[in-house]
């Protein structure tokens, strides 16, 4: 086994004072159905009422407006799916959501078989008591990169996180963002009024001036710090040593019944994160067929995946491809310990912390395994940029 696998392998908070309960993080989510699919085209929306209809014709749910989950695009644009799947089965249709929690929602409704999401959602999908839902690996992960964003308009006085005591604040609930902003208020020691609002709304209020600062997710924050050049980071996860992440959930029912098949999917989602850390061109050329993504320029989508904020420090990857989330220290606290417990014991979110069988990386091991013989590129070498 190449030694880069094999060590990647071995690798192995409560002051309510932000304006707005801590109780009411995620409990939102379900109602965001109806407006998650207002960018989707028809055939899209139609393709949710398929899932179930073929059990080897898989729908798959992804979120073009989250950089994290791009691995989803990259397997999309690249055909990799149709190269690393079995001849008998395929996708059926991809399947747009504004926000992790929509997607975990469809596969607790059998939906969705396959769904790239947000730490949270993710971990919130493989809680529910409805549907055995697994986590097979990590579509992204970064050391608050991505998810864990704050920024401020060009010419704001806010200078440091200090500065937003008693300020308002734009966040979208139930995200990854949600939580960071949480837990970063907590450690400055200081209060904010919390107004909850989508991503776009934030960065439009904050370029006219109605709001003192946003939390965000990629690529939105970078579409106003990069393409509008109408902002500019104020903090990222990497001053409080918060990590983010995105899942990659599949339903137990597809790991168990149709082994070969989660198998290929995870080395499409391996070649993917090949692509990703080796290929950044081309990379960018398969995210820029992504329709949903037309209005953002090539040099943004290039930031949020290569380009660290100049608010990080200078030693931080923007992105780090990984997928075996087993393998990461950070990555499998975050996934198994910080957020479970996050949404468990201080939000009351979920009823318990997932069990151990929903985190499942056979097919990922599997894949790992027959990439050796088969690939001409190392499988999660990425790992060891």
């Amino acid at each position: 086994m190449d030694s880069n696998i094999r060590n990647e392998r071995q690798r192995t908070v409560s002051n309510d004072r932000t304006g707005v309960s801590r109780r009411r993080l995620l409990q939102a989510s379900s109602a965001l159905g109806a407006s998650a699919l207002a960018g989707c085209t028809e055939s899209e929306i139609l393709g949710g009422a398929l899932a179930g209809f073929d059990d080897q014709a898989f729908i798959v749910g992804y979120q073009p407006f989250y950089t994290e989950s791009w691995s989803a695009l990259v397997i999309r644009h690249a055909d990799l799916a149709e190269k690393h799947l079995p001849d008998e089965y395929s996708v059926a249709s991809w399947e747009v959501a504004l926000q992790g929690a929509v997607i975990g929602n469809k596969m607790i409704s059998e939906q969705n078989d396959i769904g790239y999401t947000g730490d949270m959602p993710t971990i919130t999908a493989i809680a529910n008591e409805e549907t055995p839902i697994d986590m097979v690996g990590i579509a992204g992960f970064s050391a608050g990169q991505q998810c864990n964003l704050g920024f401020v308009a060009n010419d704001s006085d806010i200078e440091d996180a200090q500065d937003l005591d008693g300020r308002e604040v734009g966040v979208t609930t139930g995200t990854c963002t949600h939580r960071f902003l949480l837990e970063a208020v907590q450690e400055e020691g200081i209060e904010i009024e919390i107004s909850d609002m989508g991503m776009e709304t934030i960065a439009t209020n904050i370029r006219e001036g109605n709001l003192a600062a946003g939390a965000g997710f990629e690529p939105t924050v970078s579409r106003s710090v990069v393409q509008a050049d109408a902002a500019e980071f104020l903090f990222t996860g990497a001053d409080y040593g918060m990590y983010d992440a995105a899942g990659l959930l599949m339903l137990d029912s597809l790991v168990e019944n149709h082994p070969e098949a989660a198998k290929g999917w995870m080395k499409a989602e391996l070649e993917a994160k090949h692509i990703m850390a080796n290929e950044p061109e081309r990379t960018l050329d398969l995210i820029q067929e992504e329709g949903q993504l037309r209005d953002y320029e090539r040099e943004t989508l290039r930031a949020t995946l290569y380009e660290s904020p100049d608010a990080s420090p200078d030693d931080v990857e923007r992105m780090l491809f990984y997928t075996d989330y087993e393998a990461i220290e950070e990555a499998e606290r975050l996934m198994k310990a910080e957020a479970p417990e996050f949404l468990y014991e201080n939000q009351g979110v979920i009823s318990h912390v997932p069990p151990e069988e929903r985190y499942r990386t056979e097919p990922l091991q599997e894949a790992i395994d027959e990439l050796e013989n088969e690939a001409d590129w190392e499988p999660l070498r990425e790992a060891e940029r």
